[in-house]
């Protein structure tokens, strides 16, 4: 049964959106307004979300997700980028030679751009060599939720100090 759930997030000043079936997140969304929570009861990955945007240290990666209805490469993408501690970034091209082709940085992106449960897969933990790169949920989240987790960024081993002055 597909259950959704809305709450307010203090920190994004926005609505939040989770589509759960059977424990599955199957989506998570920003909204500028509340919608209808269908669920009989509150779900351990929506009371995570809530800890996580209220600053506590949540390992929101233990949840299940739906990437079902993705390319495989999109799915091993985002299998990828979960895999990325809180507190760390890694680049698009550092991802994509995990991937096994150094110049698909660009498909990288694309690919977490389209993720559908952001947060439950962190591809805001992956910045461009120079900048933040892009975040479906706009430059400003990313920074903040970058700031969240208190990063501390290196980038191929050195301190990216271009990066951390944009947070």
């Amino acid at each position: 049964m597909i259950e959704t759930a809305s709450f307010f997030s203090e920190f994004l000043a926005r609505f939040v959106l989770v589509v759960l079936e059977d424990e599955v997140v199957h989506q998570v969304a920003l909204e500028p307004h509340s919608r209808p929570n269908t669920m009989q009861s509150a779900k351990p990955a929506v009371q995570a979300l809530e800890e996580y945007l209220r600053g506590e240290n949540v390992d929101l990666s233990t949840f299940p997700v739906d990437l079902e209805n993705r390319s495989v490469f999109e799915r091993t993408t985002l299998e990828y980028a979960r895999q990325i501690p809180r507190g760390s970034v890694v680049t698009y091209s550092e991802l994509s030679t995990k991937l096994g082709n150094p110049r698909a940085a660009r498909a990288v992106g694309n690919a977490l751009r389209r993720n559908p449960v952001p947060l439950f897969v962190p591809c805001h933990r992956v910045v461009g060599v120079a900048d933040l790169g892009g975040y479906s949920w706009g430059l400003e989240t990313k920074k903040k939720l970058l700031q969240l987790e208190g990063v501390h960024s290196r980038v191929q081993g050195q301190p990216h100090t271009k990066i951390l002055r944009q947070i």
